[in-house]
């Protein structure tokens, strides 16, 4: 349901950002942006405890988070097919930082990691919540709250880097865009 509402909201806002030409079909370019902009929605609320329970606990929500990365990954090859075959020469310098960024993302970011990470904290979230009768007695770090901001922090730390990526990619893919359409004509 959260997930819906937001997508619902960032498309609105896309279409109003982006503009829309009656059924004119996403270009890669578009779709890119457009879907970096949700990861980045969708990924600043995951970093937070109680969607990361919902994340751990509603197969629903977790397969639309791995859809939209697996929707990412599979624009980025769209986009770094369309590059290694381009003729603007005099953009080899913006090509390349596009594909050296996309490279280090899928090596750092890719979804077997991003799978294990989440993994990883789920059963941390799981062991938090197992003894949260215990860790509510506790004071300091061994407290409940300081379990739930120490998985947070990590939480945000990781999806900031990936978000930070995404954001990198989508800059310079917005560059090469408009640059791309004053050469054309």
């Amino acid at each position: 349901m959260r997930l819906t509402i937001l997508s619902i909201l960032i498309l609105l806002a896309s279409i109003k950002l982006y503009g829309n030409r009656g059924f004119e079909p996403y270009t890669v370019e578009k779709k890119i942006l457009i879907l970096s902009i949700h990861l980045d929605a969708e990924m600043m609320s995951l970093s937070r405890y109680k969607n990361l329970k919902a994340f751990c606990s509603d197969i629903s929500y977790r397969q639309a988070i791995f859809g939209l990365l697996d929707q990412i990954h599979e624009y980025h090859d769209m986009l770094e097919k369309e590059l290694q075959i381009t003729t603007y020469n005099h953009s080899k310098r913006t090509i390349s930082r596009i594909l050296r960024h996309m490279d280090h993302l899928d090596r750092k970011f890719n979804p077997d990691d991003f799978t294990n990470f989440f993994k990883e904290q789920c059963s941390i979230q799981s062991t938090i919540e197992k003894y949260s009768d215990h860790y509510k007695a506790g004071f300091a770090s061994h407290s409940y709250g300081s379990k739930v901001y120490a998985q947070e922090v990590v939480m945000y730390r990781y999806l900031k880097r990936l978000t930070k990526r995404v954001k990198r990619i989508k800059r310079h893919v917005e560059h090469f865009y408009i640059r791309r359409k004053v050469w054309e004509h």
